[in-house]
């Protein structure tokens, strides 16, 4: 609990440096690159002493859908933190358990009881909550609030992948297959975007490829310490975590919508993954 506690903690700070980058003007395809370029280099001595065997895979399709999904989703992820406050963008995007209900349902042909069915249900009650805050209530649904929305969608995606993947293939070549993706995606992308960072921008883009870094590997090692139902709740501290640092680095005060919706959205996830061993 308390390397997944780590995990939230390095995300919420990873999350308001990457922010303050873009904000900076740093073009935004250059951080799913250098995220990218950053995974790279970190697993560049494993990939030198285990060889292309490494990545090869009778899975190609699996691994091309987990990096498409993934590609997707870190972009909005940066789109929404961008464009809405932070906690709020945060909180929209930790959907994902909810979404994953039904994804592995019609994805997986997983058995889905009506008592999970109606908890994932409510739990969506607590992101409209949220995006209400952002004029959703007024029927005016910001394209920062879509961002989001999509930002939580893909992250289950990503989740229903990795988990199908985990039957055959190693974690390591799942995140090698994704780091050379993010290069090879960004990679042209941000040359032909490219601007020179301010010193303030190229700290910050480091500074957040570092915490995310950091925050793979304590979710890996949380989840080999910890079942999953016991760390899924704890992900949520990230969402109170991003709204002090939102105060204090933005000067952005979080509104009533996010402290209700989140509890609601916990409050499901909870029963949800009290309930995922029972039979549906």
């Amino acid at each position: 609990m308390g390397l997944m506690l780590a995990c939230c903690l390095s995300f919420a700070a990873m999350g308001a440096c990457f922010r303050a980058a873009m904000q900076d003007g740093l073009p935004v395809p250059l951080v799913p690159f250098a995220r990218g370029l950053f995974t790279t280099l970190v697993m560049l001595p494993w990939l030198l002493r285990a060889g292309l065997p490494a990545l090869q895979t009778r899975r190609p399709g699996a691994h091309l859908f987990r990096c498409a999904a993934g590609l997707v989703g870190f972009m909005v992820h940066m789109l929404a933190i961008l464009w809405l406050p932070l906690a709020d963008a945060v909180a929209i995007m930790h959907a994902r358990p909810l979404w994953a209900l039904p994804l592995a349902f019609l994805l997986l042909g997983e058995k889905v009881g009506w008592d999970r069915a109606i908890a994932a249900a409510i739990g969506f009650t607590g992101v409209l909550v949220i995006a209400g805050g952002q004029g959703g209530f007024q029927g005016e649904v910001s394209a920062g609030t879509l961002a989001a929305l999509l930002g939580g969608l893909t992250g289950a995606l990503v989740l229903i992948a990795v988990k199908t993947l985990s039957s055959t293939e190693p974690p390591s070549r799942v995140v090698a297959w994704y780091a050379l993706a993010s290069v090879i995606v960004w990679g042209p992308v941000s040359a032909f975007v490219w601007q020179t960072p301010s010193a303030f921008a190229a700290a910050m883009l480091v500074a957040g490829s570092v915490l995310a870094i950091l925050g793979d590997f304590c979710a890996s090692w949380a989840a080999r310490r910890a079942p999953v139902g016991l760390l899924a709740p704890i992900e949520y501290v990230q969402i109170p975590a991003s709204a002090v640092i939102a105060m204090l680095a933005f000067a952005e005060r979080p509104g009533w919508e996010l402290v209700w919706g989140t509890l609601i959205m916990v409050a499901a996830t909870l029963y949800l993954a009290r309930s995922a061993g029972r039979p549906a």
